[in-house]
């Protein structure tokens, strides 16, 4: 019970500290909406604000998963919500009505707030979070521009006079708006700068509406002469009324049906933004939380949400950033926190009405100008960084094929029209879409002799698997598999079958795999099943784990078939090919010295006096041979399984294999070079027998044998540039 108390206070806290984030915000957001009517109707976008943040923010609460998420109005939607006025007041149908402008405001959130619900229920909102970064960042800027550009353009000359000068009469409410602007901009640098107290801790935003405003007041009170501009005046809540009582008349329906086709379409491209809006903050929340996120259920709440809003004179909201990760640092986690937030907003609208009036319209545009500058995306600037960076011509057309899309939704956006960038990057992102689905499947194909596992091998072996290399292939595929490339794929198995014994399919640039890909994958396993013939599945995405397995089970195939990336796929189907060449290896158990790489050459006479100094060992499987850090001061020749060199990591969590070695190569031989400590830890991956050749008795064999320790360092540089030469065509196949 105590534990439940003091979540209760945990949740109400959050959404006191929620609510005062978003007072700045949902304010700010419904002047911008209602800025193209004109300083007159600074207290009504206000109100609409806040209504949109109180019946919004509640509704969508009571509907929607229970989280610590808070609804609030936002910049995006509000300056779409302006262009909306803007385009009405010069129709003249309805430029004269007022008042029927503003139904029309309420009417299209209303609208928006339908397509939101519809956009849950058919899956929209999983589309949208498919659309292409380049479309996103170039509208997102676009409006970011036209967010600062509706603050600055009261108070320049976009075209010069010569008899006016550019900056108006209110330089010092400028100011005012410049000092707010960088308040917001540059408190997250001043606070790391102050100690560890309650102002270091204020969100930006609150900090700079605060200091705003009590510099606004403050000069005021020190010069009541100077001009700061305007307050917001008084602001009128309008939770009982109806604002669209106005369509009670068939003139008033008439005059709505003159430009409802204004009014649907940009409802559509309203729900699409703060569906868009809502999506980015909820993967925030998700990324600091365990939230879990319903798509369907949440962006109905959104929906429902922001239709009750509109039908009290509310603008949209959408999840706002700013006050759910506040709530969250502070313990909010229950829906009990945007309730609350709410609540608050509505008792700070009811008994302080005067202190709100007060709040300084400079300061509003000063959090909005600053807003527009963050929600900029600097993406763009380094676009710009690599293509000059860039050497590589493919990633060269790449990045300028980003920058392209980016600068065209852009400029689209500002110059035109939000509305023309919305259809501009729908289009752009269809025909992404559209062009990534067309691309073939297959990216490379690559057989035997071009690729081959990290597994070092002895010479014998590395030329039986150069001379089988046409029987093994790998294929890497990338996109989506769908219907229109799956039947190429399988054609393209088909074929490679004709001379390959083993495919391997590597599945890393894989995205997706519909119904259609699934069943040629299937038919695929079950067809080489049939001719005798081995596929395999390597990296497989985590999401596609359940399908491959679903379908290797179904085609009676074994687990053996999918490998956990592509050196284990390479390295199973080289085993497979010197199984099958097995008589060209030799047959003995353990290798004899003169079927060692690293003894070739040496005579029967100097192999005896070898021995003296040579001692055998045995491995049991997962034994430590040597470990990284220890003295290099030995050397071993393997003459029996398998080891594999591993990184790993202090505390022992990371173990990455980078190599493994065969039978008849050798283990830690830089010893015989210098005597440096262990670069890596090398395990016996089998049962193991190799023969071990201390640092003195090599040394021995320097002083009373040079011939034999010639030979063998002789040998000794060619495996090392063998292994040199294979890892550089090994980078250039990567590449």
């Amino acid at each position: 019970m105590a534990s439940t108390r003091l979540a209760w206070r945990q949740d109400i806290a959050a959404g006191a500290i929620a609510s005062i984030i978003s007072l700045p915000v949902c304010v700010a957001s419904g002047v911008l909406a209602f800025a193209p009517l004109g300083p007159g109707h600074a207290a009504t976008g206000a109100a609409a604000g806040l209504c949109g943040a109180i019946v919004g923010g509640i509704v969508s609460a009571l509907f929607a998963t229970s989280s610590f998420v808070v609804a609030s109005p936002r910049v995006g939607p509000s300056l779409i919500l302006a262009i909306l006025i803007t385009t009405l007041s010069a129709n003249p149908a309805v430029a004269s009505n007022t008042n029927l402008i503003i139904v029309a405001v309420f009417l299209c959130a209303a609208l928006a707030g339908l397509w939101q619900c519809i956009f849950g229920f058919v899956g929209v909102a999983k589309i949208i979070k498919f659309t292409p970064h380049p479309v996103l960042v170039g509208f997102l800027n676009g409006v970011s521009i036209l967010i600062a550009i509706s603050q600055l353009k009261p108070y320049f000359l976009l075209i010069p006079d010569t008899t006016k000068p550019m900056l108006t009469d209110r330089p010092l409410m400028f100011l005012l708006l410049i000092g707010v602007a960088t308040m917001m901009l540059l408190f997250p640098v001043l606070a790391k700068r102050l100690p560890d107290s309650l102002p270091s801790k204020l969100p930006p935003i609150l900090a700079a509406f605060s200091v705003g405003i009590a510099a606004f007041y403050l000069i005021k009170g020190v010069y009541p002469a100077l001009d700061l501009g305007p307050t917001l005046g008084s602001i009128q809540l309008t939770l009982a009324a109806a604002p669209m009582a106005d369509l009670s008349s068939a003139e008033a329906w008439k005059s709505i049906a003159q430009i409802g086709w204004i009014i649907i379409s940009i409802s559509t491209i309203l729900a699409t933004v703060t569906t868009m809006d809502s999506l980015l903050a909820f993967r925030s929340a998700q990324n600091v939380s365990d939230l879990y996120v319903s798509p369907v259920r949440d962006l109905v709440a959104q929906g429902i949400g922001n239709c009750a809003a509109a039908l009290v004179g509310g603008v949209t909201s959408a999840v706002a950033p700013s006050p759910t990760m506040a709530a969250y640092r502070v313990g909010g986690r229950t829906r009990l926190t945007p309730i609350s937030s709410g609540l608050i907003l509505l008792a700070l609208s009811i008994f302080l009405p005067n202190y709100l009036a007060g709040i300084p319209f400079a300061v509003l545009s000063g959090i909005l100008f600053a807003t527009g500058i963050l929600v900029f995306d600097p993406w763009v600037f380094q676009l710009v960084s690599d293509l000059r960076r860039e050497p590589l011509p493919s990633k060269r057309r790449s990045i300028i094929y980003d920058l392209t899309v980016v600068l065209v939704v852009m400029s689209i956006t500002v110059f035109y029209s939000v509305i023309a960038g919305v259809v501009a990057g729908c289009l752009l992102a269809g025909t992404i879409f559209i062009v990534t689905m067309s691309r073939p499947i297959v990216r490379s194909a690559l057989s035997g002799t071009d690729v081959s596992s990290k597994r070092i091998r002895p010479t014998q072996d590395v030329t039986i698997l150069r001379d089988s290399g046409a029987s093994r292939v790998v294929m890497q595929l990338e996109g989506v598999l769908f219907f229109g490339n799956a039947d190429d794929l399988s054609a393209r198995v088909k074929q490679l079958f004709l001379q390959a014994d083993m495919i391997a399919l590597d599945l890393r640039g894989i995205n997706d795999v519909d119904v259609s890909g699934a069943n040629i994958l299937a038919t695929l396993a079950t067809k080489s099943r049939d001719l005798k013939k081995h596929l395999l599945f390597c990296n497989v995405p985590p999401a596609h784990v359940s399908l491959i397995n679903g379908l290797v089970s179904k085609t009676r195939g074994s687990q053996e078939m999918i490998k956990p990336d592509l050196d284990a796929a390479l390295e199973w189907m080289e085993e497979r090919s010197l199984l099958l060449h097995a008589d060209r290896r030799s047959q003995a158990d353990v290798l004899s010295l003169d079927e060692i790489d690293l003894l070739a050459g040496i005579g029967a006479q100097d192999l005896d006096r070898l021995r003296g100094v040579l001692t055998q060992r045995e491995f049991a499987p997962g034994e430590i041979i040597c470990k990284e850090g220890e003295e290099g001061d030995r050397m071993w020749l393997l003459a029996k399984g398998s080891v594999s060199v591993r990184l790993i990591s202090a505390d022992g969590r990371q173990n990455i294999r980078i190599a493994s070695l065969a039978r008849g190569t050798t283990i830690g031989e830089m010893a015989l070079v210098d005597s440096v400590r262990r670069s890596a830890t090398i395990i016996a991956d089998e049962g193991v027998v190799c023969y071990e050749l201390p640092l003195e008795g090599f040394t021995r064999m320097v002083v009373e044998h040079p011939a034999i320790a010639t030979r063998i360092l002789r040998n000794l540089a060619r495996e090392l540039s063998r292994r040199l030469r294979r890892t550089s065509e090994d980078l250039r196949n990567k590449s």
